[in-house]
């Protein structure tokens, strides 16, 4: 049973227990998350459902394909998620123009991707800014080394700029990532409009 099929199977004994039809909506929302039907489609089949529909199939189209997952779809899927790794699944089958189910299942089965959260780091420090960190550490550890009384001279200090940002939850920070693909991190606090620069010395 695809994915598609489950929902309805839900919407479908949602209505015999007695539920409404944005009770439903809710619950869908919560067992499925990202994959869960639109709103729009949970109220049509639940009201498909209390009008006395029994089968959970789609109704015959003379001339639909028996399934979209093809060749070309499977491209056009790793295409938009290449462009834009934080769609959701409802945006990709809507762009490409099929199901939630089979998207989601292009995506999983065909593609081996799964959808993460970014690891939260301090600080996303460039090559160049690693590199020279270690070059001062060595530096100082060298003129230790050749004069023990130097390290009564340093003055330990620090700088930080300090923002005023719109804080990202972890939701928004998902992204779509394949087994072999390292996670993504973002920095605890981003850049905004507002800043200013702190100096500690001790």
């Amino acid at each position: 049973m695809d994915n598609i099929s489950e929902q309805r199977v839900c919407i479908k004994f949602c209505f015999k227990i007695g539920k409404n039809a944005t009770e439903t909506f809710e619950l869908i929302k919560l067992a499925f998350g990202n994959v869960a039907l639109s709103r729009g489609v949970t109220f049509d089949w639940f009201k498909r459902f209390k009008d006395g529909r029994i089968s959970i199939e789609d109704d015959h189209r003379p001339g639909r394909p028996l399934t979209s997952k093809t060749n070309d779809t499977i491209i056009l899927v790793r295409e938009k998620i290449r462009s834009d790794r934080r769609l959701t699944v409802r945006e990709v089958a809507n762009e490409v123009g099929i199901s939630i189910g089979t998207c989601h299942s292009i995506l999983s089965d065909e593609l081996g991707m799964k959808r993460v959260s970014a690891k939260l780091v301090p600080k996303l420090l460039t090559e160049e800014q690693m590199e020279h960190r270690i070059e001062v550490c060595l530096d100082l550890k060298n003129r230790v080394s050749n004069d023990p009384s130097f390290i009564k001279s340093i003055i330990t200090g620090d700088e930080i700029w300090v923002y005023g940002y719109d804080p990202e939850i972890k939701v928004q920070s998902s992204q779509w990532k394949t087994t072999n693909s390292p996670r993504p991190k973002k920095m605890s606090s981003g850049p905004g409009k507002h800043q200013s620069n702190a100096h500690c010395f001790f």
